[in-house]
């Protein structure tokens, strides 16, 4: 049987114990890397997506942001209004981000600097021991 992979947008949350990923700012390119690394992990899991170019629900992706196993944060796609998510987001353990920007120092507040989604589930293997605790 084939994983089933839950895309959730604001307002919606779903409570089911999968594990879940929250996608901030993703580019197109970005979402397809996502994608691949999905079909790899052969899971279900639970893909919440914030959009900061469209009219963003700032309180559910605060609400999101600690309910899920994963953030994923492509720096260089937030909007202006909503950089300051930036140093918020790379407070967590949970959090890897994307940037083409080597002058900023992001990396001293968050080493999890990754330059393809898939070097989440690939290097580190996070996904084929994930068991979550019941």
């Amino acid at each position: 049987m084939e994983p089933v992979i839950n895309l959730i947008t604001p307002p919606d949350k779903l409570y089911n114990g999968e594990l879940s990923f929250l996608l901030v700012s993703p580019s197109d390119d970005k979402k397809e890397q996502f994608n691949q690394m999905a079909k790899k992990v052969g899971k279900d899991l639970n893909v919440y997506l914030f959009d900061s170019t469209q009219t963003p629900d700032v309180s559910w992706l605060l609400d999101v942001a600690q309910q899920v196993d994963y953030v994923i944060l492509d720096i260089d796609n937030i909007a202006q209004e909503y950089q300051w998510l930036i140093g918020y987001f790379l407070s967590f353990s949970k959090t890897f981000y994307l940037t083409s920007a080597e002058q900023m120092s992001y990396n001293v507040i968050n080493t999890r600097r990754i330059y393809d989604v898939g070097q989440i589930a690939e290097e580190n293997n996070y996904f084929v021991k994930f068991q979550r605790q019941t």
